[in-house]
């Protein structure tokens, strides 16, 4: 199936990544990131000072007894990062610069899938598989319908997947025959692709995807090819990388730390920015330097976290950009001026930069509800954005599931967000709203 929208935008932010895939070395602090699952409750099961070995199981599920979640490196545990209410965020590691990892015995394509999702388990895969709906990680109780691979890109700056593939191209098909053994495998590539790993795939089911952000959203394909009409439905979706890690896990017994990130933004020096083979939880201070008035993100620009230089790469997260800090204050009756400086989405000015430099600054705080049709235009599914948001913060649930609650992921409502003129965080009100949702129906 050829998957068409027309509905999004195509931000046009400068300062994007260019050129040939670098290879980076191991940075001596390296983290893995649980401050995604924050509605999780951990065993630690590593104190500080212990050594670890790549894949060794650092923390574990107490909703799912032997769901691990894994070492990225090898090394001494470092320190125990906690949040509020001492809700952990994070564990350090300090590299011993050999990536010593714990092997596992390979297993064949073709074992039975019991044998491959207690491997999963053990090998730290489980929280890289996001299931549909309300945005869970995979349980081996719940065996998945359909499988969706996401393998293009459309939010900004963020890797083309055909970089996460070139020259692991085995594992990558080893990954999709293990998929390819749960259920029907949905593999949606950019329409006019020549890359020869996703055409020729086999044991799955090929779809091609054109338009503009956010294309690549996995809730768009869903919608189209599987669309979620029930809340006991199992999706689960994955990028290239989780594909890849999969095909290594299986075949070599080993976890696969190895990732291409970006680094972009205005607020990076050009020779900065590029893509970078890294190590998973990888030190943002080991990829840029801090400088005053700049804002990193791990993430892309849009769905992206702050973090400060000595932060890490997110759990999720393939890309670290820069944007300059918005300083100056907001332009004094700019919406009678016939041009404008910044950007803006509408025709309501009659001159618009081509090149605009864009900042943190938002231009306006928080305030009611203005217009509700600016929001559809960037919307491609089939829901009502309003209607939805409004739903979920009157915390009327049965409601929000005829809008749309299970088919959608808070990433599909960055656009709205960023056109807002009432400045309402989207993602974050459907974010809460499904995990209100899936404390009531879901394990």
């Amino acid at each position: 199936m050829d998957i068409r929208i027309k509905q999004g935008l195509n931000i046009p932010l400068g300062g994007k990544p260019e050129g040939e895939v670098q290879d980076l070395p191991l940075s001596k602090r390296v983290a893995l990131d649980v401050s995604p699952f924050e509605t999780h409750r951990f065993t630690l099961l590593k104190n500080v000072n212990d050594f670890v070995q790549v894949g060794e199981p650092l923390l574990e599920d107490k909703s799912c007894s032997g769901r691990f979640f894994v070492s990225p490196a090898s090394g001494v545990v470092k320190e125990i990062v906690r949040g509020l209410k001492r809700r952990l965020l994070s564990v350090v590691i300090e590299t011993d610069l050999k990536q010593t990892p714990v092997k596992h015995e390979p297993l064949s394509l073709e074992a039975k899938l019991e044998e491959i999702l207690a491997r999963f388990m053990e090998g730290g895969l489980m929280p890289h598989i996001q299931v549909r709906p309300c945005m869970r990680i995979a349980h081996p109780k719940h065996r998945p319908e359909a499988i969706f691979v996401k393998a293009l890109e459309s939010a900004p700056f963020m890797p083309p997947p055909e970089l996460q593939v070139e020259g692991r191209e085995e594992l990558f098909a080893a990954g999709l025959k293990v998929l390819s053994r749960f259920c029907p495998v949905h593999l949606v590539y950019e329409k006019g692709c020549s890359f020869p790993p996703f055409i020729q795939a086999q044991f799955v089911e090929k779809h091609t995807a054109t338009g503009p952000h956010p294309i690549a959203n996995p809730s768009i394909h869903i919608a189209a090819l599987h669309p979620i009409l029930r809340n006991d439905q199992v999706i689960w979706t994955l990028d290239v990388s989780t594909v890849l890690a999969v095909g290594k896990l299986i075949t070599q017994g080993i976890y696969d730390t190895s990732l291409v990130i970006s680094l972009a933004g205005e607020g990076l020096p050009p020779s900065k920015r590029g893509f970078y083979r890294v190590n998973r939880g990888v030190c943002i201070q080991s990829l840029v330097e801090e400088v005053e008035g700049v804002r990193y993100i791990s993430g892309d620009p849009l769905t992206g976290e702050k973090v400060h230089a000595n932060g890490v790469l997110g759990f999720y997260h393939q890309g670290v950009c820069a944007l300059p800090e918005g300083k100056e204050k907001r332009e004094r009756l700019h919406f009678l001026k016939l041009s404008r400086k910044g950007y803006s989405a509408t025709r309501a000015y009659l001159f618009r930069r081509k090149n605009p430099l864009f900042t943190t600054l938002q231009h306006g705080e928080e305030r009611a509800f203005v217009d509700s049709s600016i929001y559809d235009r960037v919307m491609p599914l089939p829901i009502h954005t309003l209607s939805l948001i409004k739903a979920i913060l009157a915390e009327d649930y049965e409601k929000a599931e005829k809008l749309g609650l299970l088919e959608v992921a808070p990433e599909d409502f960055a656009l709205p967000a960023f056109l807002c003129p009432s400045k309402i965080e989207m993602p974050e009100v459907i974010k809460k709203g499904q995990k209100a949702y899936a404390s009531q129906y879901y394990e």
